[in-house]
């Protein structure tokens, strides 16, 4: 078996929208910036480069013709006026005809020039500096004369780097803005999905309503329509099983009660020696038929029944008062003394799920009561104004131990009296989780006993809810 790969992150939407505007944000950036600083740059290179050529036009303008020989008229105070600025370093030199040195540094070279009389530029390094340096070729009686200036390049480069900030800065500004507008942008128009997402988060799993589709962007709506198509088949499906439920509900208790009369009057019939014996099948069918109703009820409990039911506002004092006289005749026959205290309580649930709860907490009770003991019923308004149902009995109690599993389907406890299934409970838990309420198990005494109180959300005001009648 190949072990499963981890799964890869996922980057959200809005991830994925700012990811695919950023890089071509930074790209235009790159270009823009490149242009600008271009265009920006060459006029201040030009103003330099104008300011090298009145230094070169200067320095021909001292080249003098003296007899076969050419001079360069350059005092000391002429050679520091060319050579003065207060960032950069200046050179210059003058080439006589034959290549010779006539004025200046040697090792400032002129470039190859053309017979064209246009100042030439160039770039070069002089001891260890970049130059920016102009050869201009001046014709004279004796020979063509090569003048040569060059500065170094710091002005220029600080005007760079000036030029380059001061376009960075709001250039990187506006892609900031932008950027943030369409995060803010992208954000607004994903907040349909966000609370629809929210909103499935906190749905119940009971619920197969249609999605909500309020103002979801024309993108979601196909999904939210595929969705819906799969939540209504969940419900289609949901209501076939509830429906196929309650036929077998039908179709086991007929016969099994058939076979139980039948039981009953054939016990009556036999010699006595065989009564015992008739009297075991009885009371067998009759776990049987316990056992198939709590199976039964159960399975119509689950999560995907909820879509059948319609939910009610239930009055929980009628409902104990309905179910009294179902459970007197148990417990008479084990002397157990059942009250019940019913108070003024209404929530909205499906009735016959809340008898079935309420039927188990009692069955329960009184199946670990032993005789003699008490066993009460309540209902009421109790803390934070929640709805509640109670059972207390003066049974053997439950250990702390084993009070995290009791409502776990088919556990019993070890060493349990009774002929019990262990689905009484579960069925408790399966209700009262559909009607998101909430189960607390405690000691009805210092001396032992069993409470256990379901408190249900709080009440709505009374005004909102019509009360039920009682049946006549």
């Amino acid at each position: 078996m190949k072990p499963g790969r981890p799964e890869r992150h996922r980057r959200t939407l809005r991830q994925r929208l700012l990811l695919f505007l950023l890089l071509p944000m930074a790209g235009l950036l790159v270009i823009s910036l490149t242009t600008d600083y271009q265009f920006a740059f060459n006029p201040a290179q030009e103003a330099y480069d104008h300011a090298l050529i009145d230094d070169v036009l200067a320095l021909a303008a001292r080249v003098r013709s003296s007899g076969p020989t050419l001079e360069v008229d350059l005092p000391a105070a002429a050679d520091a006026v060319l050579r003065s600025d207060t960032t950069d370093e200046g050179f210059l030199a003058v080439y006589g005809p034959d290549g010779q040195l006539l004025a200046g540094d040697a090792d400032l070279k002129p470039d190859a020039l053309s017979a064209s009389l246009v100042p030439l530029f160039t770039n070069a390094r002089l001891r260890g500096h970049r130059i920016r340096k102009v050869s201009y070729r001046l014709e004279t009686e004796r020979g063509v004369v090569t003048v040569v200036v060059a500065e170094t390049t710091r002005k220029r480069e600080r005007a760079g780097s000036k030029i380059l900030a001061a376009m960075i800065l709001p250039n990187v500004l506006m892609i900031v803005a932008t950027l943030a507008l369409v995060y803010f942008g992208i954000r607004t128009g994903l907040a349909p999905l966000n609370h629809l997402s929210e909103e499935i988060g906190l749905r119940s799993p009971r619920d197969l309503s249609p999605l909500p589709k309020g103002d979801a962007p024309g993108e979601a709506v196909p999904l939210l329509n595929a969705i819906d198509a799969l939540i209504k088949d969940l419900r289609a499906a949901a209501i076939a099983q509830q429906a196929f439920l309650a036929n077998a509900a039908h179709q086991l208790k007929t016969p099994i009660a058939g076979l139980q009369i039948q039981l009953e009057l054939t016990a009556e019939e036999l010699p006595r020696e065989y009564r015992n014996r008739i009297s075991h099948l009885r009371d067998a069918t009759q776990r049987l038929g316990h056992l198939a109703h709590q199976l039964l009820a159960l399975a119509r409990s689950g999560s995907e029944a909820d879509v059948v039911h319609e939910r009610r506002p239930v009055d929980l004092a009628v409902l104990l008062q309905s179910c009294a006289s179902n459970w007197f005749d148990a417990a008479l026959a084990k002397d157990i003394d059942l009250g019940f205290e019913p108070e003024a309580a209404v929530i909205e649930g499906s009735e016959w799920l809340l008898r079935e709860l309420l039927s188990n907490l009692i069955d329960n009770a009184l199946g670990y009561t032993p005789q003699g003991g008490v066993v009460t019923v309540r209902c009421g308004v109790g803390d934070e104004h929640r709805p509640y149902i109670e059972v207390e009995d003066t049974g053997p109690g439950i250990p702390e131990s084993e009070r995290g599993r009791i409502f776990d389907r088919f556990y019993r406890a070890e060493g349990t009296p009774g002929t019990g299934t262990g689905l009484g409970l579960a069925i408790v838990k399966e209700v009262a989780d559909r009607h998101n309420a909430d189960i607390e198990l405690t000691d009805a005494t210092s001396e032992g006993g069993t409470r256990i109180r379901v408190s249900f959300p709080p009440l709505r005001p009374l005004a909102e809810v019509p009360l039920p009648q009682a049946d006549a």
